[in-house]
């Protein structure tokens, strides 16, 4: 039975992990998303000590591979954390590096592991290298990699790993700035049932004056987006943006599934364009014509 009870995850989450945990199922990649920096990588510690313990209840904690894990020297688990200014261990000679290893069989353990934290610090290029090791890695290798937020990850990695959220996102902002960000998650979700774009073209010009706030925004829309598929579909999920709950349900009355899937997948191009430098005022414009094209405007 794994211990959650010193990480931060909605319990939907846990349910789905430890049920793969006990099915012998996890995945082969595992991307860890939301919640706070500190909760993904204990939780990376957590299934990384999983996968590689050796007792009936995993993870049991007094095994060899459990007790090397917690000290910090197992052979067979291999550590990338990255950390925003210094993201060597992220950049593309050292996944290179690092898919080379993956081919070295496991010193002790049945597996060898990668914890791979602060993915959406890596750029392009590192992504595609680690890309090729996740297509067809070898059986004995397990990835779990952890980011804020799964939209900085390509497509095609998405494509290849199980995402498991911890909830809604945390960052160490001062207060005023994360309620900054979610008023303008709100404004923005209330906005997509207007009868024209104006309004939300008046909205959207906080980003003109203050550009950093686009990325959490977006990643906040997507939360928003899932929980309002969750409440249209009729699920009993928490949700994953508790404090926009009221807007997750008027989404749900106003728009189709289709067009739920459609805004989501707008807040998912337009963060991977931030991701590679596009332009400010071309991803500001395609925002509000992405959005408004979707909500049939």
């Amino acid at each position: 039975m794994i211990d959650f009870s010193e990480i931060q995850i909605s319990p939907a989450t846990a349910q789905l992990i430890e049920a793969a945990v006990s099915a012998d199922r996890l995945p082969h990649a595992v991307i860890l998303e939301g919640g706070s920096e500190s909760d993904r990588l204990t939780l990376a510690r957590l299934l990384a000590q999983t996968l590689l313990c050796q007792g009936e209840d995993r993870p049991c904690g007094q095994c060899a591979h459990c007790r090397k894990v917690l000290g910090g020297f197992h052979p067979d688990l291999t550590e990338c954390l990255a950390q925003p200014g210094d993201a060597e261990s992220l950049k593309v000679d050292a996944i290179r590096q690092l898919r080379a290893d993956a081919f070295i069989f496991p010193n002790e353990a049945e597996r060898r592991v990668f914890l791979l934290h602060n993915m959406q610090l890596s750029n392009e290029a590192a992504q595609n290298a680690l890309l090729k090791i996740l297509e067809e890695p070898p059986e004995y290798v397990r990835f779990v990699l952890t980011c804020p937020s799964a939209t900085a990850l390509l497509p095609t990695i998405l494509s290849r790993a199980c995402v498991y959220s911890l909830g809604q996102q945390v960052e160490t902002r001062p207060d005023e700035v994360n309620e900054t960000i979610l008023d303008l998650t709100r404004q923005i979700a209330l906005s997509l049932g207007a009868p024209n774009e104006y309004e939300l073209m008046q909205i959207t010009g906080a980003f003109e004056k203050d550009y950093a706030l686009l990325p959490p925004v977006l990643t906040q829309l997507q939360l928003l987006f899932r929980d309002a598929l969750t409440v249209k579909s009729g699920g009993q999920d928490l949700p994953l943006l508790a404090s926009c709950d009221a807007e997750a349900a008027a989404l749900a009355r106003r728009f189709t599934v289709s067009q739920l899937l459609a805004f989501e997948a707008v807040t998912t191009e337009l963060t991977a364009a931030i991701n590679g430098n596009a332009n400010r005022n071309l991803l500001l414009t395609r925002l509000c014509s992405r959005l408004s094209a979707a909500a049939g405007k």
